[in-house]
């Protein structure tokens, strides 16, 4: 049912009822008259049309954005002059259908008894509208709430990945670079080899989330690019559990992971290493873990960790505080960084 329905339903339920109770209460003091019923439509009628102008007027000139006093002033305006309205309406009808049972006495202290009676229905009425309203407006308020904060997050998360494809391609010409004088040949292939990471890079880059799958491609890539610059001194090890295949992760989260590994233990020792990523999944959750050599240094050097920082942010922008990054020295030889987020295969 639509809002629109729905506010005619309750109108037109509301003021029968009322009307109803009315009309019995008349008919159980001066006994049953069809002129009740007519009574009562008129008053059903007169009710709806005097309830349905306020609202119109209070959405109109926007009494709710106004202040306390003001709202509670116009208020009771409202309220008096529709219950005058009302009470001109009922007293001619008092005087024709009931001057067979009493006189009627229009003493001051009869009108505002009148008057009361029809105050408590239509302040009844104002207060269920008013609250509906409010209600309806904080609603609208924490969706608006709700999408600026979607959007900052978006916008947000959009910085962090420009950020890291700079700091991507720098490691990446950086290879490339280091062949050109050595190996023409190889510089070539290195060449080729960071064509494709680039265009695999702008694929994802409208991306918010990737499988895993596709990250492990880009990354198979850039550690054969690495592999040109550093030949022997650099292998590594997958070991993926095919049931996290299509979890999804931010791109180039896992190569900014190896991208480190390579920067802070590979580069740095003369046998070189192995780098072993691995994948699991326990329930609803996965674990990412890479390991490379190398040792956590007590303080960070200037400009180190920008990549882990933002793949922190970006974890926290897109998952919340489910998910998290953590280094550990895992023996005397050998850093391992522990990618924790749910499995989720849609975001």
């Amino acid at each position: 049912m639509t809002r629109k329905r729905l506010y005619w339903t309750l109108q037109c339920f509301g003021w029968f009822a009322w009307a109803l109770n009315e009309a019995l209460l008349y008919t159980n003091q001066y006994g049953w008259k069809w002129a009740w019923v007519f009574s009562s439509l008129a008053n059903i009628a007169l009710a709806i049309f005097l309830t349905h102008q306020y609202r119109r007027i209070t959405k109109r000139f926007r009494w709710q954005d106004k202040n306390l006093w003001q709202m509670l002033q116009l208020n009771f305006i409202a309220l008096v002059v529709m219950a005058l309205l009302l009470m001109a309406l009922n007293i001619p009808l008092d005087y024709i259908f009931l001057q067979e049972n009493y006189e009627v006495s229009l003493s001051p202290f009869i009108l505002i008894q009148i008057f009361f009676n029809f105050v408590k229905p239509l302040a009844i009425w104002a207060l269920i509208y008013f609250f509906f309203q409010y209600s309806n407006k904080r609603l609208e308020m924490e969706r608006e709430n709700d999408q600026l904060e979607r959007a900052i997050l978006e916008t947000e998360g959009k910085v962090l990945r420009a950020q890291m494809n700079p700091h991507f391609v720098f490691n990446a010409l950086n290879s490339v670079r280091a062949l050109i004088t050595e190996d023409p040949q190889k510089a070539k292939k290195g060449i080729n080899q960071l064509s494709k990471l680039l265009r695999s890079s702008l694929l994802t880059e409208r991306k918010k989330t990737i499988s895993l799958a596709e990250e492990l491609e880009t990354i198979t890539d850039y550690l054969a690019l690495e592999k040109i610059r550093y030949e022997d001194r650099l292998e590594w090890k997958l070991s993926i559990d095919p049931a996290c295949n299509k979890a999804q992760i931010p791109p180039m989260l896992l190569q900014t992971l190896v991208e480190n590994g390579i920067k802070h233990g590979i580069s740095r020792s003369m046998k070189g290493g192995v780098i072993e990523l691995s994948a699991q999944r326990t329930e609803d959750m996965i674990q990412i873990s890479v390991i490379n050599p190398g040792h956590l240094k007590p303080s960070k050097e200037p400009n180190d960790g920008v990549g882990l920082l933002n793949s922190q942010n970006r974890l926290q922008l897109i998952y919340g505080k489910t998910a998290q990054i953590e280094l550990q020295q895992l023996n005397k030889n050998q850093v391992c960084a522990i990618v924790t987020l749910p499995y989720l295969e849609e975001i």
